[in-house]
Parts: structure tokens; C-alpha cells; sequence
């Protein structure tokens, strides 16, 4: 089995070696042979890598020891399905299902939907167009060479640095077993995922590189770019909301994110690539910010490789790194060497990359996306900079200097909160032009929710400024939601308005998913404000029998006690929570000692509400009863997850792909002239709330805001 899978990990990297250069030559030369043989090359190496993480995850699940990887993170008595996570546990295991998450990718990328471009064939149109006549296949076929390229990059460091078919210098009965802190729900699906989102943030790169190096730098390639890069941000996103949630119920400290070098990591380009999607938009519809969008398509992926070295230059100390290992710096060579290719194509392109137009209002769609664009660019620089203090201070100083969480707060707080008011504004706000004067009356009227809000909450004891402003933020964005979703129905059917709202909100679904996504950040900023400005938690020494008042809650130690499992010892207190003279649950926080590891781990018990959650810890206990215990009452924590959720549905409503049109009937002369120019705008490039640009009441409307 072994020698199967060396052999199809050096299939995959010779095919997908040749596959890059047959395909690019390929699209160069206008040589379909070519590129023909390049495609086969292709699905050989893709198969190749299916083939070697089969063999991979069975000896995993059969428990193989003569794989050193196998002996190294499985054991007898580990369950079959933390056995099949070791696959992604381990530095050579991970880079493998990286490397055949990029191939199915790749895959999925040359043979699956093709996104519509700006230009269509004409019905009378030859069946196979060439390249010129056809952008989105122009710019396709070169874009899978370089997905290829970079499979080839994962596939050499595998073969000739982190073999993961590598053999066991001796024949062992058991392995070594995974760390218990790793044998959690939680870790079973936040690696992938997070994995499949660096995989697919290749794919925006490689269009932009694509767009760049050939000069097509008309919309066609920003069409074909925004789904994966959509995709890519909600996965990564969810990957990282996986792993806080991780670290909130194994780690046993009451907390969720104690911004980690390697957490750090995958956040640097979930910001950054944000900020690319945004760009995405204010190049489309309002032609700006052009050379700002290509650098952050660059920069994104850079950044993904960037989180590697952190995780396997061995440079950086953290729960979630691998070893010491010379593979990290060649992910970092390959990020300095992005960097400057990317500052040198901006050079080189820097006039077919001038903004179109200028902005022409401060209140307008293009001038919002800037200031997002600037504040999650800084918010990205200051994750990056407290990440690289550490190394930097210990390069430079000869000691390591380490920042807190204070240096991180010092800048999320006032650059968050400007991101949320652009967030809450965006709705109301429209491209190339200030808001019209039924706009204007909504932002005032959204205003006042906000500040009604802004009341409220010091009306019910919110005394910290930062929860005001966000409470006020969240209620301006609902309102300002709800607005633009009023303004576009009565604009479409002033009489019908609930037959108006309708139409709005299925002619508009993808650009109101987006405002979907918005809310779900509010929820989630209403989440992380509470949890972190009201947390409160408090130590106690408490015996069997013994009750204790907190937090509005009565606990009471019903009884501890030891059990002795397969695999390891449970020391376990039964807490019995009592509020308002009515038991509330029965939490069991427990500590667990891990027989094959000899360590302890910490396992939690949480009570969720809307309100909060109550989390409690078991530490230890003394010979004479004593059970050392701590509380903790996290507030809004359930806000914090529903806003994943919120913005997981939005971007699933973003993606849903659009039913088919009704064929248009036939034309002639200056009526096709016209429709072929309207067949040669990008799709959706007006933005609500005029989306019915064509209806007399927006016409007039518009007439309106230019007097």
C-alpha cells in the first residue's frame, strides 16, 4: 500500500508539473493539442492524489503502523473517526488533502458551470469560438495552468520534504495516538474547511494573474472570480468560527479567540480577502479601485501561504502548530515572491488599471467601499504586526516581546466600529451618486432607530460606551435594511406594496443576500461585544452538599466522583443550577486524564441561553473533598453563532444560481444594436434600490435627485 501511494503522490507531481506548462504554453501558442494533453495530464495528477489519500485514510482507519505517519497520530484505542482526522492533524497528512482539495477544485474549475461573461456569442456564431471571440475562455484555460502550477509547488514539497507514505523505522504494536486536546467534534471538520478555503482563494488569483499578465482587464474576469472568492471567504470564515468555537469547549479558559499567531493566520486573509470582495464590486459597478483589487487578489493568496509558515516554520509557539520544519520557509519564499511579482504587475499595468471615473460623492456606494477597504486593510496590518512581533523582537532585540490583547483592542475598537456604521450604511447608499431624497429621509429615520437603540440599551443597564454604539449600529443597519427594501418595492408597484416588495426582493436576491451577510456581521459584533465587555467569571472551593450564590444563580455540588474508561480516567462534579427557586440544568464540567498521553485535559460544561452562557471549569481536587471550580457567565455568546449562521444563509442566497430567462424574440437592425449593447453590460451592475431603473417612477425619482 505504501509503495502505491509513493507512486501515485510522484504521478501527481510529474502530471501536474506538465500540466501547468502544457496549458499555459498552450493558451499562449493557441494550441488546442497542447493544451489538450495538458487536461489529460491534469485529471491523471488529480487522480493520482485521490488515489494516495485513499490509501492514506485506510491505513489510518485499519491502523497501519508501518506508516510512520500512522504510528505517529493513531492508536488502537482511538475510534475509527478521530483515526480518519489524523489525516489532517499531521504536517504531511494535511498537505496531502490540501494538495487533493486544489485538484478537485481545478477540476470543478475547468469542467464545471461556466460563469456568463460580459460578452455572449452571437446565436449565429461558430459552435467553437476561439479564444478571442470567447473571454471567459481566454482567460480560463491559461488560470487552470497556474492552479496547476501551484498543485505541482504542494506536491514537490511532499515528495522531496514531507512524504506522508514515509515507512516506520520499526515494526510497533501501537502508535503514539492523537492529542486528546485534538479529539473534539469541532476538529474533525475545521481543518478541512479551512484547508478547501485557502484552496479555492487560488482560484481569484490565478484569474487576476491571468486578467494581468494578458491585459484583460475588462469585467469578464471579475464575473468568473466573485463566486470562488465568495465561496472561498464563507468557508474560510466558517473555519474560523469552527475553531473558535474549538477553543471556547476544549481548551477550558471561558474564552474563544486569545488571538494566537496561528488563529492569526487564517484571519489575515479572511480580511483581506473581504476587502477583495468589495473591490470586486467597486470595480464592476462604480469602475474604481482597480489596482487596489488586483494587489488584494494577490495579497489574499499570498496570505494563505503566509498562514502556512506559521504553522509549519516551527518559528512560532502555538497549540495549532506542527513541528520545527524547513517546509514553512519555503511557503514564506513563495510569499515574498508573490509579493513582488504583484507590485511589479501593478507597475506594468498601472494604466490600464486608472479608475474610470472619479468619485463623485462622499455619500456615495464607492466612497463607503474605500473606507471598508481601508479599515480591514488595517485591521489585517495590525494581526500581521502583532503575529510578527514575537519572532521580529527576537530577531532584532535578542529577547521576544510579546503582545496582548490590549495592542490588538487598541485598534479593532475604533476601525470596527467604523466598519460596522459603512456596513449599516451601505443599504440606502447608491453608486456614482449621493443618495436621492427618499433616501435621505430613510437615513435620518434610520438614524433615530439607532439612536433609540443608543437609549434603550442605557435604559437597561448597558453602561459600557462600546456596547451602546454597537446596539445603536445594529438597529441603524436593520433599519437601514429595511428601507432599501421598502424604497425598491414601492419604486417597481406604488400601489401593490406588498406585490412591490415581492418583485424587489426576487429580481434583487443576490444584491439583498449581501445585505443578508451585513446583518449577520451585526449579530455577530452584538455576540463579541457582550461576550467581552460583560464577562464576568469567579473561582470557588466547594465540597459535596455545598451551595454557592452568583451571577443570579444558585449552584449546588449534588456530588463528584471518578470513572475509569477504556482509554482514560474521568474526575466529574455534578452541578445542579438553580435560578429564581427552579432548577435551570445540571451541568458536569470534568477533568480527564488520558492513559496513553498521561496528560490531563479540561472538559467544560456550558449552559447556553439568548441571554448568555453560564460555562463552568473543574481545575481540581484535594484529598479531603475540596473541588477547586470556576464560573463564568459569557453574555450574547448564542448571537455570536447566529450571525455565522446569518452570513453562511446570505452567501448561500448569493451563490444560488439565477433561473433561466425566456429566450429574447428575434430583432433587427437598430433594436439589435441596442440589444446587443445591453447583452454587453455585466449582469446585476445596477444595485438596488435601482434595480427598476426602467420604471417611470424611478425615472422620475432620478430626475428628482439631480434637481
Amino acid at each position: 500500500m505504501r509503495i502505491l501511494g509513493q507512486v501515485c503522490l510522484l504521478t501527481a507531481f510529474v502530471g501536474s508539473g506538465f500540466a501547468a506548462f502544457a496549458c499555459l504554453a498552450g493558451a499562449a501558442r493557441q494550441h488546442r493539442q497542447m493544451q489538450r494533453a495538458g487536461v489529460w495530464a491534469a485529471g491523471i495528477s488529480v487522480l493520482g492524489l485521490t488515489i494516495a489519500s485513499a490509501v492514506l485514510a485506510w491505513a489510518l482507519i485499519r491502523k497501519d503502523f508501518s506508516f510512520a505517519y500512522v504510528a505517529q497520530y493513531s492508536s488502537q484505542l482511538l475510534p475509527w473517526y478521530y483515526s480518519l482526522s489524523a489525516l489532517w492533524v499531521g504536517q504531511s497528512g494535511s498537505l496531502l488533502l490540501w494538495a487533493w482539495l486544489l485538484g478537485a477544485l481545478a477540476v470543478l474549475f475547468r469542467w464545471g458551470p461556466r460563469s456568463r461573461g460580459s460578452v455572449s456569442p452571437r446565436p449565429d456564431s461558430a459552435p467553437q469560438p476561439d479564444a478571442a471571440a470567447c473571454p471567459a475562455r481566454a482567460v480560463r484555460e491559461p488560470a487552470f495552468g497556474i492552479l496547476m502550477g501551484y498543485l505541482c509547488f504542494l506536491t514537490a514539497v511532499m515528495v522531496f520534504a514531507a512524504d506522508p507514505m514515509e515507512a516506520s523505522l520499526s515494526t510497533l504494536r501501537d502508535g503514539s495516538g492523537l492529542s486528546p486536546l485534538l479529539q473534539h467534534p469541532a476538529m474533525l471538520i475545521h481543518p478541512p474547511v479551512v484547508f478547501l478555503g485557502y484552496a479555492l482563494w487560488t482560484v481569484p488569483f490565478a484569474l487576476a494573474a491571468v486578467a494581468v499578465a494578458g491585459g484583460r482587464l475588462e469585467s469578464d474576469w471579475i464575473q468568473q472570480a466573485r463566486p470562488w472568492a465568495l465561496s472561498a471567504w464563507a468557508i474560510l470564515g466558517a473555519g474560523i468560527l469552527l475553531g473558535a468555537d474549538w477553543a471556547y469547549e476544549e481548551l477550558g479558559w471561558g474564552g474563544y479567540w486569545a488571538w494566537d499567531p496561528v488563529e492569526n493566520g487564517s484571519l489575515i486573509p479572511w480580511l483581506t480577502g473581504t476587502a477583495l470582495i468589495h473591490g470586486f464590486m467597486a470595480w464592476q459597478y462604480g469602475r474604481v479601485l482597480k489596482k487596489t483589487t488586483i494587489g488584494l487578489a494577490v495579497a489574499t493568496f499570498a496570505l494563505c501561504n503566509f498562514a502556512t509558515f506559521l504553522t509549519r516554520s516551527g518559528v512560532f509557539s502555538s497549540l495549532h502548530a506542527f513541528s520545527r520544519s524547513p517546509i514553512g520557509w519555503l511557503f514564506l519564499a513563495l510569499m515574498i515572491a508573490l509579493a513582488g511579482a504583484g507590485v511589479a504587475a501593478l507597475i506594468w499595468r498601472r494604466k490600464l488599471l486608472s479608475p474610470e471615473r472619479a468619485m463623485r460623492s462622499v455619500l456615495s456606494r464607492e466612497a463607503l467601499v474605500l473606507l471598508a477597504v481601508l479599515a480591514l486593510l488595517l485591521l489585517a496590518a495590525t494581526a500581521l504586526a502583532g503575529t510578527l512581533s514575537t519572532a521580529l523582537s527576537a530577531l532584532i532585540y535578542g529577547r521576544a516581546v510579546m503582545v496582548g490583547p490590549a495592542f490588538y483592542n487598541g485598534v479593532l475598537i475604533p476601525v470596527g466600529l467604523t466598519l460596522l456604521l459603512t456596513t449599516a450604511l451601505a443599504p440606502l447608499l447608491r453608486w456614482s451618486r449621493g443618495p436621492s431624497v427618499s433616501q435621505r429621509k430613510w437615513l435620518i429615520g434610520s438614524s433615530c432607530a439607532g439612536g433609540a437603540a443608543m437609549i434603550a440599551a442605557v435604559l437597561a443597564g448597558v453602561r459600557d460606551p462600546i456596547a451602546v454604539g454597537v446596539a445603536g449600529l445594529a438597529a441603524l443597519a436593520v433599519a437601514a435594511f429595511a428601507g432599501a427594501v421598502l424604497l425598491d418595492g414601492t419604486r417597481r408597484e406604488p400601489v401593490r406594496t406588498v406585490r412591490g416588495l415581492g418583485q424587489a426582493l426576487r429580481a434583487g436576491r443576490r444584491q439583498y443576500a449581501g445585505f443578508v451577510i451585513h446583518l449577520g456581521l451585526m449579530s455577530l459584533a452584538v455576540g463579541v461585544t457582550g461576550s467581552s465587555v460583560g464577562k464576568r467569571e469567579q473561582g470557588f472551593q466547594m465540597t459535596e452538599g455545598q451551595t454557592v450564590e452568583w451571577a443570579e444563580r444558585s449552584i449546588h455540588l449534588a456530588r463528584a466522583g471518578q470513572r475509569e474508561l477504556p482509554d482514560k480516567l474521568a474526575a466529574e462534579a455534578v452541578l445542579e443550577v438553580s435560578r429564581g427557586g427552579r432548577l435551570e440544568a445540571t451541568l458536569v464540567p470534568a477533568q480527564h486524564y488520558h492513559k496513553l498521553q498521561r496528560e490531563w485535559t479540561t472538559e467544560v460544561a456550558i449552559h447556553p441561553t439568548w441571554g448568555g452562557d453560564f460555562y463552568t471549569i473543574l481545575h481540581s481536587g484535594t484529598p479531603d473533598g475540596q473541588l477547586s471550580l470556576t464560573f463564568v457567565e459569557n453574555p450574547l455568546m448564542r448571537w455570536l453563532w447566529m450571525g455565522g449562521a446569518i452570513m453562511a444563509l446570505g452567501t448561500g442566497l448569493r451563490l444560488w444560481p439565477a433561473g433561466r430567462q425566456a429566450p429574447r424574440p428575434a430583432v433587427s437592425g437598430l433594436a439589435e444594436g441596442k440589444w446587443r449593447n445591453r447583452q454587453t453590460e455585466p449582469r446585476g451592475a445596477v444595485p438596488p434600490p435601482l434595480s427598476a431603473k426602467n420604471s417611470r417612477h424611478a425615472r422620475s425619482e432620478a430626475r428628482k435627485s439631480e434637481i
